[in-house]
C-alpha cells in the first residue's frame, strides 16, 4: 500500500508539474490572444496565427487583447480583400476581423464583443449578397459555440483549454516554431491575411453561386432577424459615438448574370439594398447630432468588378484584381477603403430616393459586361447547366 501511495503522489506531482509547465508555456506563447496575462511574449506576436479550426477564437483574442481605434468586419472577403494597414485609417489602429463563411449572425456577435472591449473611432460591417434574405441558421460555425462570442462568461472548460489544453499547447509550439525559423504566420497581426490561395479552377464557385441563388429565389424577403442584427450594431455604435460605415460587398460581374440566368425575380438586389438604405435613413433621421450611417454599393459591373475571365486550362488562373468570383484582392479592395474619404468612382453612397436608379444602372452595367464578353457568358451557361441537371436527376 505505501508502494501504491508513493506511485500515486508521484503521478499527482508529475501531471502537476506538467499542467503547470504548459500553463507557463501557453501563457507566454499565447497563440489565440486569449489569455489576459502579462507573461504574453511581445516577440511571438508575428508569428500567432489565426487558425482556421479556431478562427473564431482567434479573431476574438485578436479583438480584445489589443487596443484598437477602428475594425473591419465580415466574411472572407474581408479577411482576404480589406487591408487595416491602408493610408485611408490616417493614423488610426485598424484590426481585421472578417470570420471565414461568417455571415450577419456571427459578424453582430463579432461586432459587439469587439465594441465591449474597445471605444473604436470607425467600424466597417460588410455585407454580402443573400446574406440579408438567408435566414438565420440554426447550427453556426463549429468553433463559433466554444469561442467568447458565443456570449455569456468563461466556462471552466474555456479557461482550461486556453490556459492548459492540449489544443492551445498544439498551437503555442506550433507558433514557437514559426519564430525559431522566422516564418510570419499566415494572418498579420492585424489580424489580415498575407497571402490568398488561388482556386485550382472556378467550377467549385458555381456550384456555390448555383446554390445561393436557389436560396434567394426560394426567400426573396429580407430577414427581419438580420435587419434587427444590424439595428443593433448602430446602436452600440451610437452608443460610443463611433462612425458606422456598411460595406454591400462587390462579386464578380459573372456571379450577379448567374441570378438573372437562373430566373431569379430579383436578380439585381434591389430588396437588398432598400433594405440597408432605409435603415441607414432611420438610424440618421432618429439621431441627427450622431455620426451618420453610410451604406456602400460596391455589388455593380464596374469595371473593377468585370475583368475577363482567365483561360480555364490554367492552373490557379482568376480574374485581374480577383482571387475567384467572390473575394476580392487587396488591390481592387483598397479602392473600397478609399470611398470612406469619397475618394474615386468605385461603389457609390446608397440612399432611400436613389436605389431605383442605382438598380437600373447595374443592370445596364450588366448588359454591357454580358455583350463585351461572350465567352465569359458562355462560360457561366455552360457551368450552371451542370448543376441544373445535376439537380433535375
Amino acid at each position: 500500500m505505501r508502494q501504491l501511495r508513493r506511485y500515486q503522489c508521484f503521478f499527482l506531482i508529475f501531471f502537476a508539474a506538467v499542467a503547470g509547465i504548459a500553463l507557463a508555456f501557453n501563457s507566454w506563447a499565447n497563440p489565440w490572444r486569449i489569455i489576459p496575462s502579462p507573461l504574453s511574449s511581445q516577440k511571438m506576436e508575428p508569428y500567432r496565427a489565426i487558425e482556421q479550426n479556431w478562427n473564431r477564437t482567434c479573431k476574438a483574442g485578436l479583438a480584445s487583447s489589443g487596443s484598437w481605434d477602428a475594425g473591419l468586419f465580415g466574411s472572407s472577403r474581408v479577411d482576404i480583400g480589406l487591408n487595416p494597414r491602408h493610408a485611408v485609417f490616417n493614423g488610426m489602429k485598424c484590426g481585421n476581423f472578417g470570420l471565414n463563411a461568417g455571415l450577419l449572425a456571427e459578424n453582430e456577435a463579432m461586432c459587439r464583443y469587439f465594441i465591449e472591449h474597445q471605444n473604436p473611432k470607425l467600424v466597417v460591417l460588410a455585407i454580402d449578397a443573400t446574406d440579408l434574405t438567408t435566414p438565420v441558421a440554426k447550427k453556426r460555425q463549429a468553433d463559433f459555440d466554444i469561442s467568447p462570442l458565443a456570449g455569456g462568461p468563461r466556462s471552466l472548460e474555456q479557461e482550461l483549454r486556453y490556459r492548459a489544453g492540449i489544443s492551445t499547447l498544439s498551437s503555442s509550439l506550433a507558433a514557437t516554431g514559426r519564430m525559431l525559423r522566422g516564418q510570419l504566420a499566415e494572418h498579420t497581426p492585424e489580424g489580415f491575411r498575407r497571402e490568398p490561395e488561388y482556386p485550382d479552377g472556378q467550377l467549385l464557385y458555381f456550384s456555390t453561386i448555383y446554390r445561393m441563388a436557389k436560396q434567394h429565389i426560394s426567400t426573396g424577403q429580407v430577414d427581419a432577424e438580420k435587419i434587427a442584427m444590424i439595428e443593433n450594431i448602430v446602436a452600440l455604435c451610437r452608443a460610443k459615438g463611433t462612425r458606422l460605415v456598411i460595406f454591400f460587398t462587390p462579386n464578380h460581374g459573372l456571379f450577379q448574370l448567374a441570378f438573372r440566368e437562373l430566373g431569379d425575380p430579383d436578380p439585381y438586389f434591389a430588396e437588398d439594398r432598400r433594405a440597408l438604405a432605409d435603415l441607414a435613413a432611420r438610424a440618421n433621421a432618429a439621431d441627427p447630432s450622431a455620426p451618420p450611417v453610410e451604406v456602400w454599393d460596391f455589388l455593380d459591373a464596374h469595371p473593377l468588378n468585370t475583368p475577363p475571365m482567365p483561360d480555364p486550362a490554367i492552373k490557379k488562373g482568376h480574374p485581374a484584381g480577383w482571387v475567384d468570383l467572390f473575394h476580392v484582392l487587396p488591390e481592387t479592395g483598397d479602392h473600397m477603403l478609399e470611398r470612406l474619404q469619397g475618394r474615386g468612382d468605385y461603389g457609390e453612397l446608397l440612399l432611400p430616393d436613389g436605389v431605383e436608379a442605382r438598380v437600373a444602372k447595374v443592370k445596364a452595367q450588366l448588359d454591357e459586361y454580358e455583350a463585351r464578353n461572350p465567352e465569359d457568358v458562355a462560360y457561366l451557361r455552360k457551368s450552371l447547366a451542370k448543376f441544373q441537371s445535376i439537380s433535375r436527376k
